[in-house]
């Protein structure tokens, strides 16, 4: 009997629960975007060369861009604008960071000094908090992207839940 009551609880707070993993990976993305911008673009540069992952030719345009990225989809996903949409898109960011440090690790031999994931000045994490990070902000934002409903969401503010 207690765990159908613990299941009960849990149904009827999942929109609550949900609503705080939208801001949760919302903030993340959103505070890893800013910190980078905050930061000459070369720091960041920097930090994806040392991966030896990407090609040369398209590291600056991706240090350039990547940082706006995750700031505006992560402060899209936070106020719900686009849920479904922003939880995609950092879904599959979350993922690319996930073959990226794995292939570095197998292609350099080690992750590096830096990910850069927050700027040089930012939150220092180590490569397997980072790792278990993206692999956690990947779930949640996978779960978030299969939910129909957003509790406190401006696209349904809005009447678009997309």
């Amino acid at each position: 009997m207690p765990r159908i009551k613990f299941f009960f609880i849990l149904s009827r707070n999942a929109p609550f629960l949900w609503f705080l993993a939208r801001v949760f990976v919302g903030l993340v993305y959103a505070y890893a975007g800013f910190s980078k911008l905050m930061e000459p673009v070369e720091n960041f540069r920097g930090a994806i060369t040392q991966f030896e992952v990407l090609p040369m030719p398209i590291i600056p345009m991706v240090a350039h861009v990547l940082p706006w990225v995750e700031l505006i989809v992560g402060i899209f996903l936070i106020l719900g604008y686009a849920p479904r949409l922003s939880a995609a898109g950092l879904a599959v960011l979350s993922g690319m960071f996930l073959v990226v440090l794995g292939t570095s690790k197998f292609v350099v031999g080690s992750f590096g000094l830096t990910c850069g994931c927050f700027g040089e000045r930012g939150i220092q994490l180590s490569f397997t908090q980072i790792f278990l990070l993206d692999i956690f902000d990947f779930c949640l934002a996978w779960g978030i992207y299969r939910r129909k409903d957003h509790l406190w969401s401006l696209g349904g503010l809005l009447g678009r839940a997309r």
